[in-house]
């Protein structure tokens, strides 16, 4: 998102990075939206597909565990892999949006002139530390509250209902992982060619902006986030259902030999 973006990596205000949409114009806007949607289809694809392979490896193997456990696992390990896809297109996306490059392409030569292939990895600290507590949070919270809401209203949730509780989770997930995220795009659109850490520029921002500035953008973050999380929370529960459905089909596929031989004794 452009404006959080700009928020996180200058001094400026959400309103004032507001008041300059007119002078960033439509196309600006629009900067770096190649390089997040190829990061953002490529990691949540590959996370869903090892969050759900990760669960049924802990229910064979560790069939003691809670489900709250097996859940954080799970997107745990799913989170670790699936960021290490992501954040290369995600330090040209920022470079982009904080202006320091005017397309793809210059932010794909540029940072390879100037910080070579490390510097596709600007930032992969802090990014796991938003990543993580972010999504092990964020199924945490949406499996519980999904829990709540159905024994308070004695019933399954309606689709709208489930996407509602998703998208509450995903917001509230993004807003408390924020400062994290204010280090990674700090780090991403620091000047090229200088070594930065996550300490250096934590220390700056509370020195410089106090506490709060470690929240910059997190109205702009819940609202950014929230119906991502609801499609995301909608998309895994449809999954989820159709491979429930096909593990009952080969279940009864696999009992039906057994019931002709009954039929027939």
């Amino acid at each position: 998102m452009l404006s959080q973006t700009r928020v996180q990596a200058s001094t400026l205000s959400f309103p004032q990075i507001i008041a300059k949409l007119p002078q960033i114009g439509v196309q600006g806007l629009y900067r770096g939206s190649i390089p997040a949607i190829l990061g953002q289809f490529s990691s949540h694809g590959l996370r869903t597909g090892i969050f759900e392979a990760s669960k049924l490896v802990l229910i064979n193997f560790a069939p003691t565990l809670a489900e709250l456990q097996v859940q954080s696992i799970a997107s745990f390990c799913s989170t670790i892999l699936g960021t290490a896809v992501r954040i290369p297109c995600e330090v040209l996306k920022q470079r982009c949006q904080a202006g320091i490059f005017d397309n793809v392409g210059e932010a794909l030569v540029g940072t390879l002139r100037q910080d070579a292939i490390k510097g596709f990895f600007r930032g992969t600290g802090a990014t796991l530390c938003r990543e993580v507590p972010f999504y092990v949070a964020g199924m945490g919270l949406y499996a519980e509250s999904k829990k709540g809401v159905q024994q308070f209203l004695r019933r399954e949730l309606e689709p709208w209902e489930t996407i509602l509780v998703g998208a509450l989770s995903g917001g509230l997930a993004a807003v408390v992982t924020t400062p994290f995220d204010v280090l990674k795009t700090r780090t991403m659109t620091a000047p090229q060619g200088l070594p930065v850490s996550m300490s250096m520029i934590a220390f700056s921002i509370l020195r410089q902006e106090g506490p709060l500035g470690l929240f910059k953008g997190a109205l702009p973050r819940f609202f950014w986030i929230a119906p991502l999380g609801a499609m995301n929370f909608a998309g895994y529960e449809l999954a989820r259902k159709a491979m429930d459905k096909k593990n009952e089909e080969q279940i009864a596929n696999d009992q039906l030999p057994e019931k002709k031989l009954a039929n027939a004794g």
